[in-house]
């Protein structure tokens, strides 16, 4: 997928997106950190640390967090997790576009509070400074190898009985991105074929 960052921040500035900010009083803003430039594009994901406090605990995700009453703006929130989470330290003048609002869920039950996925263009690879208690590892991963249909898998898990499969992408190191992140990511390069 070849597509250089004034490509996509056109692409993300154009037509309406969904804004679900009207629909739910909470809400929590994801960081999807690109670097590199056309064929070489990377998006940095983060393995979630085992913590039985965190209902995401030990999946593939991206940075971010909710919005705590002290943050100003859902986008501050974002900036603030991604500080805690990663070590680094994003400017908004970073900011290349928004995806579209999702609504959070877990293991497909919907829960009351929304997602806003905000995208930066990087100029280079950040020095990180991992938050043990909140990231277990990072990955650089190319946006050709997430789109590469030889990497697609399904994710299964039981609800109240029932063998649930769910569409994912298998990491290099074979952990399994999917849920709600992997949605995001579908959105994202939804977005990248639009003309």
């Amino acid at each position: 997928m070849s597509k250089t960052k004034k490509e996509i921040s056109d692409i993300l500035s154009q037509g309406p997106r969904i804004d679900l900010s009207k629909d739910f009083s909470r809400a929590s803003g994801v960081a999807l950190l690109l670097c590199g430039e056309s064929s070489e594009l990377e998006l940095l994901f983060i393995k979630r640390a085992v913590n039985p406090a965190d209902r995401w605990s030990g999946q593939i995700a991206f940075p971010g967090g909710k919005r705590d009453e002290a943050d100003e703006s859902l986008m501050a929130a974002c900036l603030r997790e991604v500080r805690e989470e990663i070590g680094y330290t994003l400017s908004t003048d970073l900011l290349i576009g928004s995806l579209d609002d999702i609504q959070a869920r877990k293991r497909g039950m919907l829960l009351e509070f929304y997602i806003e996925p905000f995208v930066f263009h990087l100029p280079e690879k950040p020095t990180l400074q991992l938050s043990a208690s909140e990231v277990d590892k990072t990955y650089w991963i190319s946006l050709d190898y997430l789109t590469d249909t030889a990497n697609s898998t399904t994710y299964e898990f039981v609800r109240e009985g029932l063998n649930i499969k769910l569409p994912a992408i298998r990491m290099p190191d074979g952990e399994i991105l999917w849920g709600l992140s992997y949605m995001m990511l579908q959105n994202f390069f939804v977005k990248l074929s639009q003309k």
